[in-house]
């Protein structure tokens, strides 16, 4: 009874009834911890703005728009035309070559960026090559979404960024985290490509003249986008910048690279790719802000402290089975919650239950972010398959029906993240 009166619970209830409405995810999330404050009176109004300024003062977190801002460079130049050469020239000639070739160059884009959506848009172009060479379009549409998943989980990612400011986690240390189950999805979502492809008989690309001298002229081509992730990476763990300063470098050498080696974008066109971040970014802003409202709140009554004693009590303390619990919470609240708000949510009520356990905070954060990889394919929100489905022309039922296999994978992969440690976390013991 306790419970049912608590005020983050009567919040929650609040928040999935706006969202029932259809009212926007970051009014739902504010009006519910707003409601704690005006109908049960847990602190003062004033409070309210405090929060909500705290939860953005956080010098990490700059570099989530800054990440957004270098995907849209990425959108707007010959990048992702280049590695996209570069990989159909590896994996062309292989049953479901092009469809292989989204998903490397996914990959790549997702090591650049950390922007999903930045991905679906710079390969949403290969939907008509892929048609043409006789690929379903639903299934082209399908692998594309698939292909913008590794933005989440390759670092750098957001979704990494956001989880270790609410967790206090090294972010240097997601970024390990995230390779060893980045390269997992590529090789289980590759996998099911390639066994389909030989099924359904669709054919690899025709790629003229593939010999060292074509590999080494399309590797040269690509070789200035193929750097930034080595410059990002390579200067957190050499220790001459934060994953913050990284962010902005990315920038930098994003443009510089865009406007004087490929030539693909001019001074006059940065106002645009800043503006056009901006919306994005201000999504973002009042996700994280918003949330932050509705956490406090959760913190202050306790909600955390009695779901962990609740959990503990009912599994006897069976790690697997409270991971088995947690994930699939974070499955279904992938599908009909945008993935900050779900983090903001979540993570918090975990947190306590996760220690108590013994669980590696790090360790968790990998396993978070392939399931929120996951929610970028996942119906009624899937915001990576929506905007794939309209950039390939494809009515979303029919773009989510084939989307079911991939998502059938990446549940594999969720699995094995969670339950052997090694794959997510070989990494981060070596660089400490």
């Amino acid at each position: 009874m306790q419970l049912l009166t608590n005020p983050a619970i009567i919040g929650l209830m609040v928040f999935f009834g706006f969202l029932a409405l259809n009212v926007p995810v970051f009014v739902s999330i504010g009006l519910a911890g707003l409601m704690a404050f005006v109908v049960f009176e847990i602190a003062p109004l004033s409070v309210v703005p405090y929060i909500f300024s705290g939860s953005l003062d956080s010098f990490p977190l700059l570099a989530t728009p800054l990440f957004i801002i270098a995907g849209n460079l990425i959108t707007r130049t010959g990048i992702a035309i280049k590695l996209v050469r570069l990989a159909e020239m590896m994996l062309g000639p292989l049953p479901g070559g092009l469809a292989l070739t989204v998903l490397v160059t996914g990959a790549m884009l997702g090591s650049m960026s950390g922007s999903n959506i930045a991905t679906v848009a710079a390969l949403s172009f290969l939907v008509g090559p892929m048609v043409e060479r006789g690929y379903d379009r639903g299934f082209a549409v399908a692998v594309v979404a698939a292909g913008c998943t590794f933005g989440v989980v390759i670092p750098p990612s957001i979704g990494f960024i956001i989880y270790g400011v609410i967790t206090e986690t090294s972010i240097p240390k997601l970024f390990a985290a995230g390779v060893g189950p980045g390269l997992t999805m590529l090789l289980i979502l590759g996998g099911y490509v390639l066994f389909i492809s030989k099924k359904r008989g669709y054919k690899g690309a025709d790629v003229e003249e593939r010999n060292l001298a074509t590999f080494f002229a399309a590797f040269k081509d690509a070789f200035w986008g193929l750097m930034a992730p080595v410059i990002i990476l390579g200067g957190i763990y050499t220790g001459i910048f934060t994953a913050t300063e990284a962010a902005a470098v990315a920038v930098v050498y994003l443009f510089l690279v865009d406007r004087f080696v490929y030539k693909q974008i001019t001074f006059a066109q940065l106002p645009d790719v800043i503006f056009e971040s901006g919306r994005t970014i201000g999504v973002i802003v009042l996700l994280i802000a918003t949330s932050a409202v509705y956490g406090w709140v959760m913190q202050t009554q306790g909600l955390a402290t009695m779901l962990n004693d609740y959990i503990l009590d009912i599994s006897g303390g069976n790690a697997i089975l409270i991971l088995l619990f947690f994930n699939l919470v974070l499955i279904v609240s992938g599908a009909f919650l945008e993935p900050i708000a779900a983090m903001y949510l979540l993570v918090p009520l975990f947190k306590p239950t996760l220690l108590a356990i013994g669980f590696d905070l790090v360790h968790f954060g990998a396993v978070l972010t392939v399931n929120l990889s996951m929610a970028h394919l996942t119906p009624p929100v899937g915001v990576g398959l929506f905007l794939a489905s309209q950039l390939g022309k494809v009515p979303f039922a029919t773009a989510a029906r084939f989307a079911i296999p991939f998502v059938i994978c990446e549940v594999i992969v969720i699995l094995l993240v969670t339950y052997v440690k090694p794959i997510s976390m070989w990494l981060p013991s070596l660089v400490g």
